[in-house]
């Protein structure tokens, strides 16, 4: 973990000032419809998202486990719980997480109500299995990105371990983007949703931006003490919305490299935060540095000319490019390929521009978003197939 400077024993004395009321269990948000109840009315949306990885991060296993996972699983699989070390097998796990580029494996943790991961990973693109040593419960590490409307309903700074919590929805669902939709549902969409039409670039950018992106929380930490690396609303009982500027809530408590002006891009980190961006030649010389690990496109984007272009017009948001979902007459973009045509010519593809440079698994990479012009670096390999599921 990097520590802050300035005013970082200030910052943690107003948290603690304020930790009396963090204790207490705070009623859950019930403003959160469901996806489901979107269909109603935006049928091809959600006939379109539901195809989308959006909707597919964490799901039950016997309706996701992968076809080679369960072939492969007595050819040197999981044997046994991170955390505990106790042995686990196949029939024991409860959730997948992840399908494409990897999946891994959720056990119950009776201890919390939580669940925790196995000791080895499914790598999708070589067909093999991978150590992962992930020790934290998933429900206090990596669900403010994994679910939809997550809050805190009880923390304790002092007592990580009994902090309670909830969600409106596992996976990122329609309301992690248009944030809670009860009202839109019930006043037949006459009270609207958030949509990133008309919204500032920088806006656009962070919507998007909240989940990849990699970051050390040290102020609300996990289940088991660790610092997380999710961002839970600053306000216990409360979840983060589309509209919110999470750059900006507690400065001093988390650890943002390339959004916070204090966490240089190019400094040295430790922990999950350690090798997190290419420090090579290349960054030197261009001021660019291509993540090393997934989940930073976020972090990548705010460098690229892209987002920095200063002419009116020319800048972009995520959002200028991919979309979660089909909208009427705008079908959703999925081919990088096609999508670099649209404003440049042939020469501009995106294996040059945006090779596989983050590792996402062993010697399995996703495509940078720097879009740097003098990219020197050659694609790594990704997986282009889709998943294939085993089903009982």
């Amino acid at each position: 973990m990097q520590a802050k400077s300035g005013n970082l024993l200030s910052g943690l004395a107003m948290f603690a000032a304020a930790s009396a009321l963090a204790t207490a269990a705070v009623a859950a948000e019930g403003d959160y419809a469901g996806s489901k109840a979107c269909q109603k009315c935006h049928d091809v949306e959600y006939e379109t998202w539901q195809k989308s990885y959006h909707s597919k991060m964490i799901r039950p296993k016997d309706e996701a486990i992968l076809k080679d996972v369960v072939e492969q699983w007595a050819n040197g699989g999981p044997t046994k719980v991170n955390l505990t070390g106790a042995p686990a097998k196949l029939d024991d796990v409860v959730y997948v997480v992840g399908s494409k580029w990897k999946q891994r494996f959720l056990v119950k943790n009776p201890a919390t109500g939580g669940h925790l991961f196995l000791d080895k990973q499914w790598n999708t693109l070589h067909r093999k299995w991978e150590n992962y040593g992930q020790k934290n419960d998933w429900d206090t590490n990596c669900t403010t990105c994994h679910a939809t409307g997550f809050r805190l309903t009880a923390y304790d700074p002092k007592a990580p371990q009994e902090q309670k919590w909830a969600m409106a929805e596992m996976n990122i669902g329609c309301e992690a983007c248009h944030g809670p939709g009860a009202e839109h549902v019930k006043s037949r969409g006459k009270k609207p949703v958030y949509t990133s039409k008309g919204k500032s670039v920088e806006e656009q950018a962070r919507v998007c931006g909240y989940c990849h992106i990699r970051l050390d929380n040290h102020q609300f930490k996990t289940a088991q003490g660790n610092s997380s690396e999710g961002l839970p609303h600053p306000e216990v009982g409360k979840s983060w919305h589309p509209s919110d500027d999470w750059t900006k809530w507690y400065p001093e408590g988390v650890v943002i490299p390339g959004v916070q002006p204090e966490d240089k891009i190019d400094a040295a980190y430790e922990g999950d935060l350690k090798g997190m961006f290419k420090t090579d030649e290349q960054s030197k010389k261009t001021g660019i540095y291509d993540a090393a690990k997934h989940h930073q496109q976020y972090q990548e984007f705010l460098q690229s000319p892209h987002y920095k272009a200063k002419k009116a017009g020319q800048r972009m948001s995520c959002t200028s490019c991919h979309m979660s979902h089909s909208l009427e007459g705008k079908p959703r973009i999925a081919d990088p390929k096609e999508t670099c045509i649209k404003c440049h010519d042939a020469t501009y593809t995106a294996d040059k521009y945006m090779p596989g440079v983050a590792t996402t698994a062993g010697n399995n990479h996703i495509r940078t978003h720097t879009f740097n012009k003098d990219q020197a670096r050659p694609p790594g390999p990704r997986v282009t197939t889709e998943p294939v599921y085993f089903k009982k």
